[in-house]
């Protein structure tokens, strides 16, 4: 009996962390009154599932208005994988801290490093992305509110 309420406990706690995780998927947009730095270039941000963890999109909008889409996959185990972004050039490692945060990390060639933390919030519709950039010993340190389209 008490092996069986052991297992029903795991069970329970394994479909909270999953919900969680599948929370933040989906289309979000920038709010730009509750962010403390502007994001005028970002139209939006979209995490989607895939086979091997989650895919990560940003769409913007350059100093001429076009339209560019970047994406990524998300492998949540921890181990840098090479990357080419807009302005970076080197390795991302991504992993989740529990069921509510994930750390995506980017070393760049030319030593500019930037950090992603993604943090669900209680409300179901807010979605908090914290990014820290490094460069040549300039810290710079950004919080974005995201609303679900």
């Amino acid at each position: 009996m008490m092996m069986k309420n052991v297992r029903i406990a795991l069970l329970a706690v394994y479909s909270i962390s999953q919900s969680a995780a599948s929370d933040a998927q989906g289309i979000w947009r920038v709010n730009l009154a509750h962010s403390t730095a502007r994001y005028s270039d970002i139209a939006a941000i979209a995490f989607q599932p895939h086979a091997k963890g989650e895919v990560f999109t940003l769409y913007r909008f350059d100093g001429e208005g076009r339209a560019t889409t970047s994406s990524t996959i998300l492998y949540f185990d921890g181990r840098d994988r090479d990357i080419e972004d807009f302005g970076c050039r080197g390795t991302q490692s991504s992993r989740r801290v529990d069921s509510w945060t994930v750390e995506i990390a980017r070393n760049c060639i030319g030593g500019q490093r930037i950090r992603f933390v993604r943090r669900l919030s209680t409300r179901r519709n807010l979605l908090i992305l914290e990014v820290t950039e490094e460069t040549n010993g300039d810290r710079i340190d950004r919080r974005m509110v995201l609303e679900r389209e």
